[in-house]
């Protein structure tokens, strides 16, 4: 009996995943051979505002690149996003026993973006917030503690780029199709 009890239940999930099998469509897939899938079009249509700043620079270029592939910001876009950046370095709990200052520091960078239409900039059609963090060895060097510094908020920045772009993915898949 508990054989025949485990062989319906296999054959029961098999059915239920054969039923959903059908439903499956991956976010990137072309809809039709030689062009984008919708999610890539729908990125190809954001224009990502300027941001002022060396980090905010850093992650609407990184942004760019990751919505378009390189293609560039496209100007006069149906949609516009503008980013709010800061960054920040703090000091880790990791001291050293023999200098008593900190041996590693923790780089974040905090992103607040806002989609909008491009004709109106009043409501917008979704807001976010994204965060990256690098760490980095703390040097007692002056010049090759800017440099890391530098480098880790540019780490942050990219990881900050993917979260964005995850954001609109799961904007642009969930939304209403227009009528």
């Amino acid at each position: 009996m508990p054989a025949r009890r485990r062989l319906l239940g296999l054959a029961g999930a098999g059915l239920l995943a054969l039923s959903a099998a059908g439903c499956f469509q991956p976010m990137y897939a072309e809809t039709s051979p030689g062009q984008g899938s919708v999610l890539q079009q729908s990125f190809s249509e954001i224009e990502v505002v300027f941001a002022t700043g060396r980090v905010a620079d850093e992650v609407r270029n990184d942004l760019i690149f990751a919505l378009t592939g390189g293609a560039g910001n496209p100007v006069g876009a149906p949609y516009r996003l503008i980013l709010d950046v800061s960054s920040k370095t703090a000091e880790a709990s990791v001291v050293s026993p023999l200098t008593g200052l900190p041996e590693v520091e923790i780089v974040s960078v905090d992103v607040k973006w806002q989609l909008y239409e491009a004709g109106n900039t009043k409501t917008p059609l979704r807001v976010g917030t994204a965060t990256g963090k690098a760490s980095l060895d703390s040097g007692y060097q002056r010049f090759a503690r800017a440099r890391a510094i530098r480098d880790a908020e540019n780490r942050s920045a990219s990881v900050v780029a993917e979260t964005i772009k995850s954001q609109l993915a799961s904007y642009f898949l969930t939304r209403a199709p227009k009528s």
